[in-house]
């Protein structure tokens, strides 16, 4: 059951990874954002995002990637190391490729999605060609356009943001809930946030549709600060640990 724990902890993260408005400050450094997952007290795992500029096949391209991994005693009854990648159209912020590689314990998959836009098609190295909606997103470049068009203070309470993404070989709709403002005490500071709540399948591991819980700094960088999951075994936490590289201004509120 911790595996499946850890596992959503993971996809979600990504869901929710988002970093300086664009045009990236310094394309070769790029920027860069840390965080330790606990369940109850325990440190569980850690996880990143890194993103630069790449040119690929002629094209400057926006490459996001996520990693999270167990540590310590969790590393050692069941080890994951999951790896999420995205190259993002600058113009658009539509994604032109996905990269999917998740370890976990004896499992592995390794899925590569290219995106078609004329023939609104995704071609999966595992599962062949879909037809797909117009403007669909993979899962990390799915908060970039949300930070870019939804998450400022347009916002209104009970609002909910709709993203359309294609994840693990099928269409997957993203549902975020604004529900107000809320400032977090961090590791590096007390920062005013965004509050979300994503609307999840309950279930295996969820009991109610609000039982995850997503915090994002309400400044022009609008990066995650913590993930919260309530389940049925306990609650999980990711915590935003360190960041470097931004666009604007600390993200910390000094008020």
């Amino acid at each position: 059951m911790y595996k499946f724990s850890l596992s959503i902890l993971l996809i979600f993260v990504s869901h929710t990874i988002s970093l300086a408005d664009f045009p990236i400050k310094d394309s070769e450094k790029g920027e860069n954002l840390r965080y330790i997952i606990h369940y109850g007290i325990i440190r569980g795992g850690k996880a990143s995002l890194k993103v630069r500029i790449e040119n690929i096949d002629g094209q400057d391209l926006y490459h996001a990637t996520l990693t999270g991994k167990t540590v310590g005693l969790f590393n050692t009854l069941y080890k994951v190391k999951d790896t999420y990648e995205s190259f993002i159209s600058p113009e658009t912020l539509l994604p032109v490729k996905a990269i999917r590689d998740i370890r976990e314990g004896n499992y592995k998959r390794y899925t590569e999605i290219v995106f078609d836009r004329e023939k609104n098609e995704v071609n999966s190295t595992r599962s062949g060609i879909h037809k797909v909606p117009e403007g669909i997103h993979d899962i990390l470049s799915a908060f970039y356009f949300a930070r870019a068009n939804h998450f400022n203070s347009n916002l209104k309470v009970g609002q909910v943001v709709k993203i359309q993404t294609h994840f693990s070989d099928e269409l997957f709709l993203l549902q975020f809930r604004f529900m107000g403002y809320e400032t977090i005490n961090s590791k590096i500071g007390d920062i005013k946030c965004y509050k979300f709540i994503p609307i999840v399948a309950t279930g295996r591991a969820f009991k109610d549709e609000d039982d995850m819980t997503i915090w994002v700094s309400a400044d022009a960088n609008r990066i995650p600060v913590r993930v919260q999951f309530d389940l049925f075994i306990g609650s999980l936490r990711c915590d935003l640990t360190n960041f470097s590289d931004f666009s604007y201004d600390s993200i910390i509120d000094n008020d």
